[in-house]
């Protein structure tokens, strides 16, 4: 096995193994254009490329240094580690931060657990103070039919779809630039009303100016006398499904607008072949109620999604000094961006502004 910087003709190779919206070359195009230096790596047996994967490099303003992310990667095993360390030096990274896309555990409805997988231990990998992802999600199975699904969901959950079908909630796919303004409304306009961090709207007009190109992101509106009451933001990677972002208008709640929009996303996934439906992130089992967060965690857990937990957030320290530096300045950031702006201990997601 041999392992190498991509080229920029090797996009459709790379594109084919990735197995999460991040890790896209297009995302790393994304990355690029936040100001990012980005490399991907393909790691080959023979001539087939077998797996690849995007190391990002955030600058600290103004420093030389910088910091390493490697999120929702494929599993980490030694030579992916010698080989994000070479990159890391150059870069001059404090410490690079791993966040696998690999299932530890499974829970179900019942309360037991299943350990699917554990990350191996290194020496140099350190457990991360701080996470990317929620590192909780509900993963829901579109191999079922859609009336296993439906038997799958919680009961209101399942009364609220006809409830909006009784309203003449309307359901639309639509990737056009109006579409794209009314979504980034209301996802604004759901942010500011719960307390949510969430990256400015040019980073989200940049990100859907470069994703769009390509078939994986798709837009999903909700209307109900001609008023959009609520839209997401779904992404196609392969034969998987993932809901980053979504939002809703404070009108008209008695349409239940949101519940139908998932459900009919959920079947839109299934009918363009994916097999899974990734909520993107929850809170765990033992979600409580005063969480700031329980309410997106409610609502995603009635679609009887199963609950995973992902093996966790490591960070490669390179530099023990400044990364004991660093985390103390980031807890004192966050800190006071909580007392601002009243934003739960976790975002929703985060990348831009991991540095």
């Amino acid at each position: 096995m041999i392992t190498k910087v991509l080229s920029a003709k090797e996009k459709k190779q790379h594109n084919k193994v990735v197995r999460h919206p991040v890790q896209v070359w297009e995302w790393g195009d994304f990355q690029i254009n936040q100001g990012h230096q980005v490399f991907r790596l393909g790691v080959f047996d023979q001539d087939k490329m077998i797996s690849a994967y995007t190391v990002s490099f955030h600058r600290l303003p103004k420093t030389s240094y910088t910091i390493g992310t490697i999120l929702r990667g494929p599993r980490i095993n030694a030579a992916m580690l010698s080989a994000v360390k070479k990159l890391a030096h150059q870069q001059k990274a404090i410490f690079v931060k791993f966040e696998p896309d690999v299932i530890h555990k499974k829970f179900s409805s019942s309360g037991q657990v299943s350990i699917i997988n554990s990350l191996p231990h290194f020496k140099d990998l350190h457990l991360s103070p701080k996470v990317a992802f929620y590192p909780h999600s509900y993963i829901i199975d579109l191999t079922k039919s859609e009336d296993e699904l439906l038997a799958a969901m919680r009961p209101k959950t399942r009364y609220n779809t006809k409830v909006a079908n009784r309203y003449g909630v309307k359901i639309s796919h639509q990737n056009t630039s109006a579409a794209f303004q009314q979504y980034l409304d209301l996802i604004f306009d759901t942010t500011v009303r719960q307390g949510f961090y969430l990256h400015d709207r040019q980073y989200h007009q940049d990100q859907w100016r470069l994703l769009k190109k390509t078939d994986m992101p798709r837009l999903m509106l909700a209307s109900y006398q001609n008023h959009t009451l609520s839209a997401f933001m779904l992404f196609i990677c392969g034969d998987r499904a993932f809901y980053p972002y979504g939002g809703s208008s404070p009108v008209n709640r008695q349409a239940m607008a949101p519940t139908l929009l998932m459900w009919e996303s959920i079947k839109f996934a299934k009918s363009v072949g994916c097999k899974t439906f990734d909520m993107w992130g929850s809170l765990g089992p033992e979600a409580k109620p005063k969480d700031p967060a329980f309410g997106f965690h409610r609502f995603k857990l009635g679609f009887g999604g199963q609950l995973v937990r992902f093996v966790g957030t490591y960070d490669l320290v390179l530099n023990p000094n400044l990364y004991r530096l660093y985390n103390l300045v980031d807890k004192c950031r966050w800190c006071l961006l909580r007392l601002k702006t009243k934003i739960p201990a976790l975002p929703l997601f985060r990348t831009k502004k991991i540095a």
